[in-house]
């Protein structure tokens, strides 16, 4: 069975960075794993990835030695467990706004004596069935992470409850979505997000917990790991794509290239 890179650094108090991909792929995952990220985060709430897919992303994901962490459909159980079955080291949950949406998810899946997952002990994430079921169960709760996303109102004047319940790793702070909730949609730095980041902090440095965000930019992430954030996602390949081709556009443009400007459409 194979350590959860993540799961090592909080032990060890370290920031983690998150890297993310848009367009899951198992080759751009491995060439991804090869720069030595902690984590990859894969996105199935929306984004359409099918299961299959999805499968060989997290394994390739594991072949280098970097963790993924698949942002799930919230509502049904199978969407929560097979993920983890197939080899993910770590969920993000969306839009839970209580204690008690949080301590489901825990019970979910989470193994006996945190919660009641469902066991199988066949699958990747179990060596194939190669170790003692005991090993297995209590290995899986070791070395998986549990992330709660903090973006609407509701969890963030709960905050400090979610953060208390047994078997969340990291809660994080979802600025875009926050920031609708709280009126200002699409105003990620606004004060008031900022506010609701230093509130998460405070709830998990209280209850030996990581909080994580969006890096946004370099001088934001700074200021993020001065207030106590631990957990980063500065890094993605939408990102990285759109501004290369972007600055080919504007190299090719001073040679008399001219395109096709579909921005506009």
């Amino acid at each position: 069975m194979i350590k959860s890179r993540v799961k090592e650094k909080i032990r060890r108090r370290e920031p983690i960075l998150c890297a993310a991909t848009h367009f899951p792929h198992p080759a751009l995952t491995e060439f991804i794993g090869q720069f030595g990220f902690d984590c990859l985060w894969v996105c199935t709430e929306h984004i359409g990835t099918d299961k299959s897919t999805l499968e060989n992303v997290i394994r390739a994901g594991r072949l280098t030695g970097m963790d993924i962490m698949v942002r799930v459909v919230r509502g049904n159980y199978d969407d929560l467990i097979q993920p983890l079955e197939m080899g993910a080291k770590g969920l993000m949950i969306p839009r839970l706004r209580t204690p008690t949406e949080v301590e489901r998810i825990v019970y979910d899946t989470k193994f006996y004596p945190l919660g009641r997952r469902g066991i199988d002990g066949a699958n990747p994430d179990a060596a194939m069935g190669m170790v003692p079921l005991a090993d297995y169960i209590k290995f899986a709760n070791e070395e998986t992470f549990l992330m709660v996303q903090i973006e609407d109102i509701e969890a963030v004047e709960c905050v400090e409850a979610i953060a208390a319940i047994k078997g969340i790793d990291i809660l994080f702070v979802g600025p875009a979505d926050l920031s609708q909730s709280l009126g200002y949609p699409g105003e990620l730095k606004h004060p008031k997000v900022w506010q609701a980041i230093e509130r998460t902090v405070a709830a998990c440095v209280n209850n030996g917990i990581y909080c994580g965000t969006a890096g946004l930019d370099i001088e934001y992430a700074k200021k993020l790991l001065n207030l106590g954030v631990k957990f980063i996602t500065a890094i993605g390949d939408y990102g990285i794509l759109r501004k290369g081709y972007q600055e080919a556009i504007g190299v090719y443009s001073q040679l008399g290239f001219t395109f096709n400007n579909n921005q506009k459409r």
